[in-house]
């Protein structure tokens, strides 16, 4: 396994008032400072979707040397409402991230099931379902896998992410449909490590939420060595995306990811 940095990390970089991180800078800055190969990026932080600045972002990339592995998509719909029309356009709205993803050859984007406040789970799963089926068109289209992250709403139960990757995959294989399994995102009423092991067998990405880690480089939140030990026993050997969400300073929160994961990332 190798780690990647998902460009969540520096959100606070990307939303600065003053100097804000620009996008095109961001495969370099993370060269630079934290000597990683493979970044992830966040839609919000895109300035524009035309080809001409996604040719400049890929230029960027590779002059740095930079991997660009998946494009994480966020607000732009629910991909779980029982409206019609609201669905429709989330699925529009994701949709138009595959060429996006495609064009700067990325493998995947993430797209969120949505269905926050539910009612009737099994009524959110069928649409939500075709949802993702509709997005699998366009995924086989451009050779583009679609991700589904715990990431709250339906997403919260390991069990309906399942469902949903078990039913695209019956109308449209393995390789188009997959799981990002989050290692931070699970409500406190989940059992992590068992949440986990649901999730990984079916793994084209893998987050690793990390929260403050001290000077000893001890991380309180939860037990990093025995998500990274489990990923490695459920058969996944890609990267492994450190996304910091602690309150430090970012840059220092991610070397002391790297200090942290980089080590447990090489163990045999």
């Amino acid at each position: 396994m190798k780690l990647s940095l998902a460009g969540w990390s520096l959100q606070r970089l990307f939303r600065a008032p003053v100097h804000p991180l620009r996008l095109v800078d961001f495969p370099a800055f993370v060269r630079n400072r934290f000597g990683l190969e493979a970044i992830e990026l966040n839609s919000p932080f895109f300035p524009s979707r035309e080809s001409r600045f996604l040719r400049q972002l890929v230029a960027a990339a590779d002059k740095a040397q930079m991997r660009m592995l998946n494009i994480a998509v966020d607000e732009v719909g629910d991909l779980s409402a029982d409206n019609d029309l609201d669905r429709n356009r989330a699925v529009q709205n994701y949709a138009r991230w595959v060429p996006v993803a495609a064009e700067l050859g990325c493998t995947a984007i993430r797209a969120n099931t949505g269905g926050m406040g539910i009612i009737d789970v099994n009524r959110a799963l069928i649409c939500c379902i075709d949802s993702f089926r509709r997005l699998a068109d366009m995924g086989v289209k451009h050779g583009v896998s679609i991700l589904i992250e715990n990431h709250g709403g339906l997403s919260a139960e390991p069990g309906n992410i399942i469902a949903i990757v078990d039913e695209v995959r019956l109308t449209h294989g393995n390789t188009v449909i997959g799981t990002m399994p989050d290692y931070g995102n699970f409500p406190d009423t989940v059992d992590r490590l068992a949440s986990l092991a649901k999730l990984l067998p079916f793994a084209k990405a893998v987050h690793a939420k990390v929260y403050d880690i001290d000077e000893q480089l001890n991380h309180p939140r939860f037990d990093l060595q025995r998500c990274i030990t489990l990923t490695r026993e459920c058969g996944y050997d890609g990267y492994i995306g450190i996304e910091y969400h602690g309150s430090a300073d970012p840059i220092e929160g991610v070397m002391r990811a790297i200090a942290k994961l980089g080590p447990m990332t090489q163990e045999c």
